[in-house]
């Protein structure tokens, strides 16, 4: 390449901040823009837990029913069975009423683990008053049958509730002594409920056999609980320390929750937005007067404090304005040299169509921010579904959008640099305690974050989990 074509091409990345309000006197980016930064949130795929050269287990999930039936552990059991067969995991149900949770996930219906009890039902209608029927043992090994019979071929066992609560002993106590002499097969007590501590159930809480085996650890048996609270009152019943129960929350759908889109909600997966710290938006066409080019220098410079960033532009070039297509190669231009290629997310390149209006919607509810670096307005409808949206606002310091403004809003102003501007932006997000729980929800309990942060390791990885046991 000639030096005339290196200075033709500069000069045109250089050209898209020119008619910045800022860049009149040049936004002071750093020069260590394309200097790679860790972000302060680790993005967390499945690759960080499982090693390629590991082969993936067979996941049996067990509970007395499944959806359709409804209930909160129904409804987790649905949430760990997605999450296994989107991770590549061969994934089964063991219950004792339900249906078809997936095609991807196999339903094996065993009436026995009802927690009614179904053809032992009158069993446990004995249990219920406090007696061992006489036909209990027999019983006991007829669930257990089916039970390993269930069970082929499967590596991992999740229990859920099952070991500690006494809705159907039968089942609990043929779990048990399969887990004890079954060492090919690991099982995991998840535990949401106990039957022991809790006043609600004083009438069964027996000490002896088989109501004792809900307040002791079983060999051969993992145990989880679902919060500090429950683990706090497994380790007073199991006396056990707290390592040994490790806890495992459950999770919420993000997407679902919010009622995304599809569009929106694969953008929220295929960005990993649960885990970025600063996600803003910009909803607005790609022309000259939105100043984009300032938009990405304050990325780069929020990027250059050490947050991850990711910045969602709506809108899309006039394919046939010859200058807006133009304008939209420079902006790609110096996102490359800024180095924000990853962080400056172009929606009109992820979308198979443009942003509708309940897309546009669906993403202020992902956002944390507005970023409205426009040149000149006649209104300002964004930073009023900003304020609808409860977003922190980050806007030109022109008159139309200060008539619009909150109080909390920051604003780019002439002479202003970019690193400047990020550190507003960060110290104005740390006082909005709304944003960071929102954030901390969705960072911390979104099931993508839980599966691969806890549950993944507890079926990888056990001796990183239970220490060794």
């Amino acid at each position: 390449m000639t030096d005339k074509k290196k200075n033709a091409k500069k000069t045109k990345a250089e050209s898209v901040t020119k008619t910045s309000v800022v860049a009149k006197k040049k936004i002071k980016t750093k020069k260590k823009a394309t200097v790679k930064k860790k972000t302060s949130v680790k993005k967390i795929t499945a690759k960080n837990v499982v090693s390629k050269s590991k082969s993936k287990p067979s996941v049996a999930i067990l509970h007395y029913s499944c959806p359709p039936v409804i209930g909160g552990v129904e409804f987790i059991i649905l949430a760990h069975a997605l999450e296994f067969v989107k991770a590549g995991f061969k994934t089964k149900v063991i219950v004792g009423k339900g249906g078809k949770l997936s095609p991807d996930v196999t339903t094996e219906v065993i009436p026995e683990l009802m927690s009614t009890g179904g053809p032992v039902s009158r069993v446990l209608k004995s249990l219920g008053e406090g007696t061992v029927p006489k036909n209990f043992d027999e019983l006991v090994k007829r669930v257990e049958k089916k039970l390993e019979a269930a069970l082929k071929d499967v590596d991992v066992c999740m229990i859920h509730n099952v070991m500690t609560m006494h809705f159907n002993l039968v089942m609990t106590a043929a779990l048990a002594n399969i887990a004890k002499r079954n060492k090919k097969i690991r099982f995991i007590a998840w535990t949401h409920d106990l039957t022991f501590g809790d006043p609600v159930y004083d009438i069964h809480q027996h000490r002896r056999y088989p109501w004792s085996l809900l307040s002791q650890p079983i060999e051969g048996v993992n145990y989880c609980a679902i919060s500090g609270s429950r683990q706090h009152d497994m380790n007073k019943l199991f006396r056990i320390p707290k390592e040994m129960i490790p806890v495992i929350p459950d999770g919420i759908d993000v997407p679902k929750q919010l009622g995304l889109t599809k569009s929106v909600e694969k953008l929220f997966h295929d960005e990993n937005l649960a885990n970025v710290d600063i996600v803003a938006i910009t909803p607005a066409r790609i022309m000259r007067r939105k100043n984009l080019g300032v938009g990405m220098e304050i990325v780069a410079a929020i990027k250059e404090q050490g947050k991850s960033v990711r910045w969602l532009i709506t809108g899309a070039p006039d394919p046939h304005n010859p200058d807006s297509m133009k304008y939209y190669r420079m902006l790609r231009l110096l996102r490359s040299q800024l180095n924000v290629t990853k962080e400056v997310v172009f929606l009109c390149d992820k979308f198979d169509k443009h942003v509708s209006g309940v897309d546009l919607r669906c993403l202020y509810r992902v956002c944390d921010m507005l970023l409205f670096p426009s040149d000149r307005e006649g209104f300002g409808l964004p930073v009023l579904e900003a304020g609808l949206a409860a977003l922190l606002t980050v806007i030109s310091d022109i008159p139309v959008l200060r008539e619009l403004a909150g109080q909390d809003a920051v604003f780019i102003r002439l002479g202003d640099s970019a690193e400047m501007i990020a550190k507003n932006i960060i110290t104005a997000i740390d006082k909005r305690p709304e944003l960071r729980n929102r954030k901390d929800v969705i960072s911390t309990f979104a099931w993508s974050v839980v599966f691969n942060e806890k549950i993944m390791p507890a079926i990888m990885k056990p001796n990183t989990v239970w220490g060794g046991k």
